[in-house]
């Protein structure tokens, strides 16, 4: 995976790796903020590109849900500790057959997006050492009842151990 700096709005560092892209939008940096530090994976179903962008708020302006699907995530601090935690909507709209094979899917799908998140933030955990052992939670949310769960990812240490 190659790194090539690309040009965009003044200040805003972006990165892209293959059909992978992160944008670090100011006033975030790549070492700062930690508390709120906010993660919106934008993946494209059409053309299987994938967008991160980091900074204070959600990135909703990059949303298009009929050709994408997103995953947020925020470091938010828990009990003296920090945790990653982040929701994804999980689409329950196919045949009864195809369902559990769709989900699970979408859950091995889920692991490489946390992936993608903890390398493109690798910078930021040589500042903040800690966060490398801090607890991953995923909310999967749907219409369907048996497929809401609260899942739990590892750490960031083992993601970046799978890369």
């Amino acid at each position: 995976m190659e790194k090539a700096p690309k040009k965009g709005r003044c200040c805003m560092e972006k990165l892209e790796y293959d059909q992978f892209s992160v944008t670090i939008l100011p006033p975030a940096t790549a070492y700062r903020p930690v508390d709120g530090r906010k993660y919106t994976l934008i993946m494209s179903t059409s053309d299987s590109s994938c967008h991160l962008a980091i900074g204070f708020k959600y990135e909703t302006t990059l949303f298009n849900t009929k050709s994408e699907k997103v995953l947020t995530a925020e470091w938010k601090p828990r009990l003296g500790e920090y945790i990653l935690t982040g929701k994804v909507y999980f689409e329950s709209n196919q045949k009864d057959e195809a369902l559990q094979a769709a989900f699970d899917q979408m859950q091995t799908e889920l692991s490489k997006a946390i992936q993608m998140i903890v390398k493109a933030d690798e910078i930021l955990y040589s500042h903040v050492p800690w966060l490398l052992d801090a607890p991953i939670y995923i909310e999967v949310d749907s219409y369907d009842h048996k497929y809401k769960t609260i899942k739990y990812l590892g750490t960031p240490r083992q993601h970046l151990i799978k890369v």
